[in-house]
Parts: structure tokens; sequence; C-alpha cells
């Protein structure tokens, strides 16, 4: 296990440990929250916030990795218990890395601290379960995503206690070796390795779909969704969590046409779904590309700005995103959005 992906996952709950901590009196949590100034927010919403809990868990992220990694602090930006049972070192070089940290993502679903949301077929629509703290590590010189940490905050609720319990995934895809949490679950029932989610060859032929999408979705593509998964479309609160049930293996694709996710939103995940065979396509690249020339799916990269943009729009994913876990499958299922597309597009 690299020593920076193990320090990644302690300072993830640290952060896990203080978002829980600042929701914990309402009152007094209430006190902790104020606009984002201009330059900063989100053009997707009209009014965007932040809580204290963001910039504490950020800066702890941080501190935490410039003590034990001299030198790397400069290379990590942002918006603002793990037990390993395999004993694999892999020793990344620290130079080529750079980090990307969103320390609370869906601030408004933490500030609402909704806790009683009932999920769709495991997924939750909003609430806190759709809070997560989102750690991606990427080659500076390559943009390629390398190491990711998802933590989810507030899984689960003592009825008692009303104290919550979190979740954490991780995933490392590094010189041809690739390492995830969820290859790690056991059953408890027969001592056998499960892996949970469809990534097989089975799965590759499976003739539906399901896809995970924003409620601010284009009708466009909602339509044309509707076409190729029917029914299995969920909508859901946060681009981390979004990713997250893609990663659970809760829907094949995480769909979103617009440009407001940013690359602290997706590089956690996508170093995740890389270690499982899957990765963060750009969207719009997608549906402008000849399938029959071969070229290589457009991923997204994380060490290039976008040119002519201000603010946090210089990070953003400009053509959108799709998350998935199996590569046939997204072959498939953009050759069937693209077909369902074409009708609607011809009007517009």
């Amino acid at each position: 296990m690299s020593d920076i992906l193990r320090e990644l996952l302690c300072v993830s709950e640290k952060a896990a440990n203080i978002a829980r901590a600042c929701r914990q009196q309402e009152a007094l949590f209430q006190l902790l929250i104020e606009e984002k100034k201009e330059g900063e927010k989100n053009k997707k919403f009209a009014v965007d916030f932040k809580t204290l809990a963001d910039v504490l868990v950020q800066e702890v992220i941080k501190q935490n990795m410039e003590n034990k990694f001299p030198g790397l602090e400069k290379n990590i930006f942002g918006e603002e218990s793990n037990e390993f049972t395999n004993d694999w070192e892999i020793n990344v070089p620290q130079d080529i890395l750079g980090i990307w940290v969103d320390p609370i993502d869906s601030t408004y679903q933490y500030i609402k601290g909704s806790a009683d949301i009932k999920s769709n077929q495991g997924i939750f629509p909003c609430g806190l379960q759709c809070v997560t703290i989102l750690i991606g590590v990427y080659d500076i010189q390559t943009g390629v995503p390398l190491m990711g940490v998802i933590n989810q905050p507030f899984v689960s609720r003592d009825p008692n206690t009303l104290r919550w319990k979190g979740q954490c995934y991780w995933g490392l895809s590094y010189m041809g070796t690739n390492m995830h949490s969820l290859q790690l679950t056991i059953s408890r029932r027969n001592g056998s390795e499960t892996h949970t989610g469809n990534t097989g060859s089975e799965a590759a032929f499976s003739p539906s779909f399901s896809a995970v999408i924003s409620t601010s979705e284009k009708e466009t593509i909602k339509a044309a969704l509707s076409r190729v998964c029917g029914d299995r479309i969920f909508g859901a609160a946060g681009a981390g969590y979004k990713s997250l049930c893609v990663v659970q293996g809760l829907v094949d694709i995480y769909i979103f046409s617009e440009d407001t996710t940013f690359k602290w939103d997706s590089c956690a995940a996508h170093a995740i779904l890389r270690a499982m065979g899957g990765g963060i396509v750009d969207l719009k690249e997608c549906l402008e590309r000849n399938p029959e020339t071969g070229l290589d799916l457009p991923q997204l990269v994380y060490h290039v700005e976008n040119e002519g943009a201000a603010g946090v729009d210089r990070w953003a994913n400009k053509g959108g995103l799709i998350a998935y876990r199996s590569r046939k499958r997204l072959e498939t299922f953009l050759s069937l959005l693209v077909q369902n597309l074409a009708p609607a597009e011809t009007h517009t």
C-alpha cells in the first residue's frame, strides 16, 4: 500500500469527524455558514455557500500531508476506520503528484442536514448521505488520476445516540497495479471474497442500463436516457455521491451534460474507477467521436486549466462527463445514447 494513500485515508477520517462534529449542534452550525464570494461560486446555484467545516477540513488535509510529506503541500489544491488486508508496498514518487480536494461535496445537503431521507434502490436522492469528502491524486505531468479516497461521513445513524457512522472507499491505479477497497469486501456468511457490482463479462452483455443524474439535467438528455434505461434512472444530489453510486455498483452510469462539475468533484472517483477497470470521460467528446475509428475514450485529465476561463471555471469539466465501471458497457451505452439523441438534436 502506498504510504501517501495510507495517509490520505487517515486524514479523510479526521475530516469526516470534523464534518460530523460541526453538524452535531444545529444552532451552533448555523453560525458557521457564509455565502461564497464572486469568482468562488458555482454558476449552477443562484446562491452558493461554504461552511467552517469546508475550511477546517481542507486545512487539516493540507497540514497533515505537509507534516508527513514535506513539499507535497504546494501541489494540494481544493475548492476551498480503514483497515488493509494486504501487504503490497507501492512506492509512488512524491514529486509527480498533485492533489485535488473537495472538503465537503454537496454543501447544500450538508447545511440542510436532512437525516431521514429514504433511499430508492439504495440511492439517496438528497440528505446527509449525499455528502462526501473527496481527495484525488493525479500525475502532474500527464493529468492521469492515480489515487482516490471518497469518505462518506453520514451513512447510518444510531437511533439512540443520534450519532452518525461513515464509510470510506479508496482506489489506486499506478504502473499496471490496480487496487481498490471493494476488492476487500468479505462475505461474513461463507468467508469467501465477493466483488460487488457488475464488472465482469456477464455484465457487459446485459441489455438493460441504469443511470444516476442531476435533477438539473437537460430535458434532451433525460428523454434519451428514458429510451435507453427505461425507469432505471435515479436523481441524486452531489457529484461526488453520484460518482460513488457508480463505484458501489448501484448504477452503470453517472452522466452529466453541464459544465458545472470541477476537477475536485471528479478526480477521487476517477482514480477509484480506473482501479476497477472503468473511468470518467468527457461526454461532449464522446458524442462527437466516431467509434469506428477506434479512438481511445476521452478520459478527463486534471493538470490543465481551461483556456480563457476565469475563477473556478478554469477547472470546470467543460464537456460534461460520464462515469462508468465497465468499458464494454460504456461503449454499448454510448451507441444507444447517440441513436436516441439524434432525433431530438435534429430539431435544435
